[in-house]
């Protein structure tokens, strides 16, 4: 927990940047303390069509989904948390939104196989 996913316009960077991206999210959350870097997962899907306010600029939209429990001043910091880190990489996008979704404790299921 968390479970980041990371939605961007197909164009908008390769592979390497969206690892780096990716890494540089996780990295940004595993300092904050917020999180132990065993516990973020990191994903990322690009889409291909798209509008934006009714124009074309791509856009990048992060989800943190988290379990439910944790106060508003942590989801808080949580989503400035992962945009401050992405400052750095310049990315070309027209803007970059964070969301963070409380997933319910109580029905959320893990398995772990051997």
């Amino acid at each position: 927990m968390p479970h980041i996913i990371v939605e961007y316009q197909q164009e908008l960077a390769g592979d390497s940047e969206i690892d780096a991206l990716l890494m540089n999210i996780h990295r940004s959350i595993s300092e904050s303390g917020l999180f132990k870097a065993d516990q973020i997962k990191t994903r990322a899907y690009p889409f291909r069509s798209f509008t934006n306010a009714g124009g074309n600029s791509p856009y990048i939209h992060i989800q943190a989904r988290i379990k439910s429990g944790r106060d508003a001043e942590n989801k808080k910091r949580l989503g400035e948390v992962v945009l401050s880190g992405l400052t750095a990489l310049h990315i070309p996008a027209s803007v970059i939104t964070v969301e963070i979704i409380d997933m319910d404790r109580d029905s959320y299921g893990k398995y772990l196989p051997k």
